[in-house]
């Protein structure tokens, strides 16, 4: 068991750990993390995903119980964080909303897909995808529709909440899981020189994507309501993995594959975009921050455990 620790999952948060380290002596330089994210957001990580999902038997994979799965946890988590925050911290409407994606929203692009991939492999990166295809639609859509909700003033709500949604429909990582998913299911062949192509940027897109985790840590620190940092830190890394894995479990019994896929998914640190969201509305930016960093912190320590209590697939 502990070979699959250190020869998998080790290498995963030692790159994690090559990040932090190349951002400390300047290689990565603060300015230059952006550059990298534009990469390996628009060009590597699609690819991988296409080249993932073109090659794979989605129809034999598809299963509705995924989603009902992983959102019933996740929705019924965002629902206790949200009265949590707005009860116990006294948060207002749009302040409680955010704070609840924070203890949802899970990086999946930028550590999910790596991890499972290095552990898993194929057979483990479908199911996350499936998960991963309305992902950043349905909880970044539910923030954004409450947020908006609580906005008055200039217009009505729904155009707002309505471009936003076309734009996560827009991001390259969405494009590229349904034109994935078309191909497979058209069996559409992919001449030799460009599934080389998208192979090298497959091997480039998760490396980067880890080396962005550990330089986004670099520099940071704790600020904001703390409180409100501990109730999503609680929420995301253990609240949220025993309510997927109840659900999976016990109510959808998916197999035993599909069932450490999502509870690993719900396991992973909060994601990016919630400081996203917190920064274009300017609501509870240096909590989501904290959040982030707190939550990808204690990730480095709970992931292999529940990697090594899963044991290989």
């Amino acid at each position: 068991m502990l070979d699959l620790i250190v020869g998998k999952v080790g290498p995963v948060f030692l790159t994690i750990l090559g990040g932090f380290l190349l951002t400390h002596v300047k290689i990565i330089s603060r300015e230059g993390i952006p550059f990298l994210a534009k990469i390996a957001m628009n060009v590597f990580i699609p690819a991988m995903l296409f080249q993932t999902l073109s090659q794979s038997d989605i129809s034999a994979h598809f299963d509705l119980r995924l989603w009902g799965s992983y959102y019933s946890g996740v929705l019924l988590n965002f629902a206790l964080v949200f009265m949590a925050a707005r009860v116990w911290l006294k948060a207002k409407t749009d302040e409680a909303a955010v704070t609840a994606m924070g203890g949802v929203f899970s990086n999946i692009v930028l550590l999910g897909i790596p991890l499972v991939q290095a552990v898993y492999g194929e057979e483990g990166l479908v199911p996350l995808l499936i998960v991963l295809s309305i992902h950043p639609l349905t909880l970044l859509g539910l923030t954004i529709l409450i947020v908006e909700g609580t906005r008055g003033g200039d217009g009505h709500w729904l155009p707002k909440v309505v471009r936003s949604v076309v734009r996560v429909m827009r991001n390259p990582i969405i494009i590229a899981i349904v034109m994935g998913v078309l191909a497979s299911l058209i069996d559409l062949p992919i001449p030799e020189m460009i599934n080389g192509t998208l192979e090298r940027f497959r091997t480039a897109g998760p490396t980067i994507a880890l080396l962005l985790v550990g330089a986004g840590l670099y520099g940071q620190s704790v600020r904001g309501n703390l409180s409100a940092s501990l109730l999503c830190t609680v929420a995301k890394m253990f609240v949220q993995p025993v309510l997927v894995f109840s659900v999976a479990h016990f109510v959808f019994d998916l197999p035993p594959l599909w069932l450490t896929i999502v509870t690993l998914v719900a396991a992973l640190p909060a994601g990016a975009n919630v400081a996203v969201v917190a920064g274009n509305y300017n609501v509870c930016v240096d909590r989501s921050s904290t959040t982030i960093l707190i939550t990808t912190i204690i990730s480095m320590l709970t992931l292999p455990l529940l990697v090594l209590y899963a044991g290989p697939q």
